[in-house]
């Protein structure tokens, strides 16, 4: 019996936007061949076809061919005296196969389709399961006892949340059930069969009072300084409907007309339009004068060209901006703890709320999908909806 031979190969025929193209395993067998994705991703220049390997000139040449060289190994093993090349694929994906294999497939699929926050955070999922239950997890590993022992790891190793114990469970769950729908395992293989997830906790969401806000608008800050330009991005955001940092970042001046912002959401691609109040067109007239591009500074004028590199672009800078409100609280006799850029959305959703009492306007400006979404949003600040009541129904004596 003849053994099918395997290869690595770069594919600059499925060269990416940004330039990078794919490194796969080539598996021939009968003058047959089939590919498997290894996940790496390089520019032709640090590729050496003589070698089979990235050259030394790229920074993470070593981890790179570790990982292509563990991968092949994987896929030698299984092509021995096997004869035909999509046996030896299949025999790779198969129930008795890697399963971290087949996540590293999911997770290139997701970098192939340039959705780089899920390909970011399911990354971040497969790092703690391989932390968890080793660095190379097999289909049948997956069982019951798999899945608490990756619960406990999340909880008292990393620390994490129910709430973000929950989302690593479900990402693991996704893979799992598209392995089904693929045919690598049946569906009674699944172990959330027997298994269920920690309860969810309704999250605890910062939010800021109009007074809070105005304490942050009336401070002096020099014209064109980092934190007079981080201010005026929160105080529009809060202004203009809860506007996310990475749609703020994308705002033009062109945006804005007739006293209105219309844009076009990352997350969702909907088109929300919502009307802009004075002081928030205070803000677009000072930043229209000197915009090149975008209204704020914080983009490059190619950044929206790649949407991979836009995205790390805007979270690198969402990092220094959430350091930069945090001097900002200080500044303004604001606690520091847990303001983030996004806790604009939160004082906008709960400020709407209290002050209008229509739900769908408020989900409208917030450009959530449902009713519900926005009711899942508001849920953590129904406590204080109900302290106002009773102040508003009850006297200081508690008489009636």
């Amino acid at each position: 019996m003849n053994t099918a031979s395997v290869k690595l190969v770069f594919r600059k025929d499925k060269a990416k936007k940004d330039g990078t193209a794919p490194v796969w395993i080539r598996i021939t067998a009968n003058r047959k061949s089939r590919y498997i994705a290894t996940g790496v991703y390089i520019e032709p220049k640090h590729w050496n076809d003589k070698k089979y390997q990235v050259r030394a000139s790229h920074p993470f040449a070593p981890t790179l061919n570790d990982q292509l060289k563990q991968a092949l190994h994987r896929v030698q093993k299984e092509a021995f005296d096997t004869p035909s090349a999509s046996a030896v694929k299949s025999s790779v994906k198969s129930g008795g196969g890697s399963f971290t294999g087949y996540f590293e497939q999911f997770i290139e699929g997701l970098d192939t389709q340039d959705r780089y926050w899920d390909w970011k955070k399911y990354r971040v999922t497969l790092k703690k399961l391989r932390a968890s239950l080793g660095n190379e997890i097999h289909w049948k590993d997956l069982d019951r006892q798999a899945l608490l022992q990756f619960e406990k790891y999340l909880r008292e190793k990393c620390e994490n949340s129910v709430n973000t114990t929950r989302k690593e469970l479900q990402r693991l769950r996704r893979v799992i059930r598209q392995g089904i729908k693929d045919g690598i395992v049946k569906p009674d293989a699944d172990p959330f069969l027997v298994y269920d997830r920690p309860a969810g906790e309704s999250p605890e969401r910062r939010k800021l009072s109009f007074e809070e806000i105005e304490a942050l608008r009336l401070l002096d800050l020099k014209t064109g300084s980092k934190l007079r330009i981080v201010r005026d991005a929160f105080l529009l955001s809060f202004y203009g409907g809860g506007i996310r940092f990475g749609d703020i970042c994308r705002v033009k001046p062109e945006d804005i007309k007739s006293g209105r912002l219309e844009y076009r959401m990352m997350k969702t691609g909907s088109i929300v339009s919502v009307p802009l109040p004075r002081p928030a067109m205070d803000i677009v007239t000072e930043y229209s004068k000197e915009a090149k591009v975008h209204l704020f500074p914080f983009l490059k004028r190619n950044d929206e060209k790649n949407p991979v590199h836009l995205r790390r672009r805007i979270n690198s800078r969402n990092v220094v901006v959430n350091q930069q409100l945090k001097r900002l609280a200080k500044q303004a006799g604001l606690e520091e703890e847990g303001l983030t850029f996004h806790v604009a959305r939160h004082s906008f959703a709960d400020y709407a709320r209290r002050q209008s009492g229509d739900l769908y306007a408020v989900s409208k400006a917030l450009g959530h999908t449902s009713l519900q979404v926005t009711q899942n949003y508001l849920r953590s600040f129904d406590r204080d909806a109900v302290d106002q009541l009773a102040d508003a129904l009850w006297d200081e004596k508690g008489g009636v």
